[in-house]
């Protein structure tokens, strides 16, 4: 495809296609790098002129009623970004005047209309209608000026969130004395999303910022280190990442940029939805002159999420599309665009409109799974905050500081995640065993997690629903009120996941320690607890016996619970009641009925509760034991303990059933001493029975136990 240029010619995609080789994500932690198409940019234009501009202000733009090539500031045009779209876009950057409707006297751009329209005049020309990009030049601080790159769409399709007349922002901050750029803030996926952003960009040798545009949602990455067109969220030692927000630890192992990327273009398989309005998928419905081919392609698109038994693993890759630039940069492109005031389009236009759009979004609940519409709208530049006021469009602290000296706490208000699966078998990662303990475990390990085989997306619930997607897994909010919130995570083929958490300021790390657990469909059994009729719920904590903690937080629903997991692993389900008392009970693949469900209609907490899950974990453990010990005879001292720790458990159940707490807790005492004496033979030089990685496997498991036996002895009796 080619785009017409003003003067009539056209500039054929082929002069610009390059040799691209793909890398997929391996976050973090010191060896991954983001996903890439690998090429290089040119550096034929010369430098930009060195000497200081002057930049008109909204109030004295001279070009403020003109669209005039020549009327445009030289400031402006010197940094008119080179804008890159993937292969599946549908709405490009275009004017949103030619789509004014009279409503009740006032000029509106009615979303119907909008999307209509232009669907039409791109079918009739195969090229996008009318390319322009808005700009708006104002006074950051003293002696800091930013020009405002505003693209209108038509309409945004994604995975979390569609909606009519859609703006992109990215901002560039320059020095008014030295003319330089400080700071490229490109805007994310939403308000909510931290900004990808990178200070003091290197456009020497006449190099244009590069945008990168995410497919149906328009948002936007900088792309300023020479490897084009993509986006790299980390550095190596081949390129500099194309942000450079600060990083976080998401989790204990985990380490990332707090940045929004471009998920579609990290090696993310990233589903996209299709809104719904009035019952309608919206390609179908009978007020809309649309078709299915004017949304994005069915090859990315998810039809139901939750009738799926498992992730589609299909969904293509990024590919890079059209490339549209301004006619004074020197980058091969398909066509250019035209820069015009915003100042024309407020002008012009008194308000942007057109219904709710709405998706389903699964939150589980007790009984059946509720939804909730997810779906947010998008505000008109000029009434927000960032029009006036552009710093209040930088993400990042330290870039903050950097040109106004301040860093607001709002920037520190962070909730930050990564989302696995557990799958079946041993191959994946196991939080509860060592490498070391590996080999002693073959065999005996049912589950495992994995990294997400797609992307999924992310409901962050309060007052105000702010939803986003991961990348390689991980997401991140910003700017998160304190107070209580609701987290859901969904994503095609997978069992929803939901749970409460109160923010509290500062740096929030979901689930247990930043990391969540999904399962597929096709593996999900439901624990399902009800506490309404005892003390109540008010935490939820379920670990599998290797894989680790798979969900800890409030539940969903007040004082009941559904938490999917994978009916292939064992669990221990640990509870907080209304009181603070707490109880266990355990979980395994012949607890499920024939609908796949563990209930309990009665949810009970106290010593009894936690000392009969003691017991049965001290079976399974000389089990483990005698399953991993090395054939040296009859006679083991561990084994023994361990034994005799079991029936000291199973005393303390009996006990506490009748009420008798200190007598309980004189058994539980015994099962402390014993496991500790099993802890000093297994350390011991003499003992030959276990080899070191068997004593790695059993170890933990006593230690654990240990703890058990202590809460359980701090447990009254209920």
């Amino acid at each position: 495809m080619s785009v017409p240029h003003e003067d009539g010619g056209k500039r054929p995609s082929e002069s610009r296609r390059r040799f691209l080789t793909y890398a997929a994500l391996a976050v973090l932690g010191g060896s991954g790098i983001a996903g890439a198409w690998a090429a290089t940019r040119s550096d034929e234009t010369p430098d930009p002129a060195s000497t200081p501009t002057a930049v008109p202000t909204e109030g004295d733009d001279p070009s403020a009623d003109s669209d005039e090539p020549d009327a445009v500031p030289e400031l402006v045009r010197r940094y008119a970004p080179d804008l890159y779209f993937g292969d599946l876009e549908k709405w490009f950057p275009t004017d949103p005047r030619q789509y004014v409707v009279e409503t009740e006297g006032e000029p509106v751009v009615d979303g119907f209309t909008a999307l209509a329209e232009y669907s039409s005049a791109f079918a009739e020309t195969g090229a996008p209608p009318d390319p322009t990009v808005f700009y708006n030049v104002v006074e950051a601080v003293d002696g800091v000026d930013v020009v405002q790159y505003w693209c209108y769409s038509v309409f945004d399709q994604f995975t979390v969130n569609f909606h009519w007349h859609d703006w992109e922002l990215l901002q560039v901050f320059v020095d008014r004395e030295t003319d330089a750029p400080i700071l490229l803030s490109a805007s994310a996926h939403a308000r909510g999303s931290p900004n990808n952003e990178f200070l003091d960009p290197d456009l020497s040798g006449g190099r244009r910022i590069g945008i990168l545009s995410e497919v149906g949602s328009h948002s936007s990455a900088s792309e300023v280190n020479g490897v084009i067109p993509s986006f790299e969220r980390l550095s190596t030692g081949e390129w500099e990442s194309d942000v450079t927000n600060d990083i976080l630890d998401v989790t204990q192992n985990l380490a990332a940029p707090f940045a929004y990327g471009l998920p579609r273009d990290e090696g993310a398989r990233l589903p996209f939805a299709m809104p719904e309005l009035d019952g309608y998928r919206l390609d179908q419905h009978p007020a809309l002159s649309v078709d299915r081919a004017d949304f994005i392609d069915e090859r990315v698109t998810v039809e139901d999420w939750h009738g799926i038994p498992r992730p589609p693993m299909g969904l293509p890759l990024r590919e890079p599309g059209l490339v549209l630039t301004h006619s004074e940069s020197s980058t091969a492109s398909d066509g250019d665009y035209r820069l015009a005031p915003l100042t024309a389009v407020r002008d012009a236009v008194s308000d942007f409109v057109g219904p709710q759009l709405s998706f389903e979004f699964a939150i589980p609940g007790f009984v059946e799974e509720q939804f909730a519409d997810h779906i947010t709208s998008v505000g008109i530049p000029w009434e927000q905050d960032r029009y006036g006021n552009p710093l209040d469009d930088v993400t990042d602290p330290a870039h903050r500081r950097r040109i106004d000296g301040s860093a607001p706490s709002g920037l520190s208000n962070r909730v930050v995640g990564r989302v696995r699966y557990l799958a079946t078998g041993s191959d994946g990662a196991l939080d509860r065993v060592s490498d070391e303990a590996r080999d002693a475990l073959d065999g005996l390990i049912d589950v495992s997690l994995h990294a997400l085989p797609i992307e999924a997306a992310v409901r962050l619930a309060s007052e105000s629903p702010e939803a986003t997607v991961t990348r390689g897994g991980v997401f991140g909010y910003l700017h998160v009120e304190p107070g209580a919130h609701q987290l859901v995570v969904n994503a095609p083929g997978f069992a929803p996941l939901g749970y409460r958490f109160v923010h509290e300021g500062g740096l929030v790390r979901t689930g247990t320690n930043g990391e969540l657990t999904l399962v597929t469909n096709e593996d999900a059994g439901w624990i399902r607890g009800d506490g309404r009729d005892a003390n109540g719920v008010s935490r939820v904590r379920v670990i599998e016996a290797y894989a680790g903690v798979v969900f800890d937080g409030q539940p969903v629903e007040s004082d009941r619970f559904a938490v999917a997991v994978h009916r292939g692993g064992r669990y221990t389900v640990e509870i907080v009641d209304r009181n603070g008392t707490r109880g266990a009970y355990r979980v395994g693949p012949d607890d499920f009925d024939d609908d796949f469900e563990v209930v309990r209609e009665d949810v009970e907490t106290g010593k009894r509760s936690i000392a009969s899950v003691l017991r049965d974990e001290l079976a399974d453990l000389h089990e483990l034991a005698a399953t991993v010990r090395e054939d040296v005879g009859d006679d083991d001292p561990v084994l023994d303990r361990l034994s005799r720790a079991r029936e000291e458990a199973e005393s303390a159940v009996r006990i506490a059933e009748r009420d008798g707490s200190d007598a309980a807790n004189e058994r539980l005492s015994n099962v402390i001493s014993l496991l500790q004496e099993a802890l000093e033979l297994l350390s011991g030089d003499r003992q030959r029975a276990y080899s070191d990685s068997a004593v790695a496997a059993i170890d933990p498991r006593l230690t654990a136990a240990i703890d058990r036996a202590r809460t359980a002895m701090e447990t009254e009796v209920s």
